[in-house]
């Protein structure tokens, strides 16, 4: 699932460190990543998981990069087997108090570290709500970080924001499912970073248990966003080459977690006409600004050739429309009444 979340701050443009345990994990992460694995991913060999590790890497943080705007936080584990009177004091060092520890150690050493209106973002399971036997140790620590995410927005009054995302199953790379109404790990990485943008917005749980969550989540969070200029809708019709209408709905579908995750996309969708299987596509794409939207074609720019090579003709800039004013709905009411 952290793939999903550092593609997402990757993809907006973030640069994003990732303490990891071992070089070997390092590299593998890396690897799996590929071509999202900018110059803006840091990853960096360190055991954050005590007060004194976690206090030396929000340090190296401000030394190298002049300090944290945001904090993701999906410390976490499974423990399983054994009903609450069964368990031993290693259980309940490891599957409870371990855990617990860690995620006040990145609490105490980073959230004092945030900008001003920053977001620090706890990721738990649908375990802290839901009792699951033979596994109360975790859904007892689960329920814990709930109740710290309370707190801490009580104690910091509005100076930084801090969200709980609480997750149902997760479509990941090693957890596929057929079930269409899953949350992915990118899903889940496009809601943390909406949750960053959302400045406007203060901290909350957030429950993302389907997809009708998922929407319903980036629709608050993106509300709470600055106007700017006005929201941007951009069209485009692509006719593909004979043979090649395949080829392009699996580059645009392929692009939309990363579009979807930039901090100025609205939407993104691409239609066909109904009934029709082999003729032009339609891609609908909104923006919260015009600045917004340049930003996003600055982003794709290197994805132009590779799409332009499946169409039957070059691709053309495509059609921006902007809201009407209120003064113009309000003339153009009256000139029908």
């Amino acid at each position: 699932m952290g793939e999903g979340v550092v593609r997402g701050y990757l993809a907006a443009g973030a640069d994003v460190v990732v303490p990891t345990r071992t070089q070997e994990r390092a590299e593998e992460f890396r690897r799996l990543l590929g071509d999202s694995a900018t110059d803006r991913l840091h990853l960096v060999v360190h055991d954050y998981t005590t007060f004194t590790g976690a206090e030396q890497l929000a340090d190296e943080m401000e030394r190298r990069l002049g300090g944290v705007d945001d904090v993701v936080a999906p410390i976490g584990g499974w423990w399983s087997g054994k009903r609450l009177w069964e368990i031993d004091e290693n259980d309940w060092q490891s599957a409870f108090v371990g855990l617990a520890a860690a995620h006040m150690a990145v609490v105490r050493a980073f959230l004092p570290r945030l900008k001003t209106r920053g977001a620090y973002t706890l990721i738990v399971g649908a375990s802290s709500s839901t009792p699951v036997p033979g596994s109360g140790l975790v859904s007892m620590e689960q329920a814990a970080l709930l109740m710290m995410r309370q707190v801490l927005e009580a104690e910091l009054d509005g100076q930084q924001r801090v969200f709980a995302l609480v997750l149902g199953p997760v479509r990941t790379r090693l957890v596929e499912s057929g079930d269409p109404d899953w949350v992915s790990a990118d899903q889940v990485g496009a809601i943390a970073v909406a949750a960053s943008g959302a400045v406007a917005t203060g901290g909350r749980e957030i429950r993302l248990r389907s997809q009708a969550e998922v929407h319903e989540a980036l629709a608050l969070l993106r509300a709470g966003r600055p106007a700017g200029t006005g929201t941007v809708v951009a069209v485009s019709t692509m006719a593909p080459a004979k043979g090649r209408r395949a080829d392009l709905v699996e580059v645009l579908t392929g692009l939309a977690p990363q579009i979807r995750a930039e901090p100025g996309c609205l939407h993104y969708s691409v239609h066909r006409a109904r009934g029709d299987a082999d003729g032009p596509l339609l891609v609908i794409q909104m923006f919260t600004s015009i600045e917004a939207f340049r930003a996003h074609s600055a982003a794709v720019a290197d994805q132009i050739p590779r799409i332009g090579a499946l169409l039957a003709t070059p691709p053309a800039p495509p059609t921006l429309f902007e809201p009407v004013s209120r003064s113009a709905l309000i003339e153009e009411v009256g000139n029908d009444a």
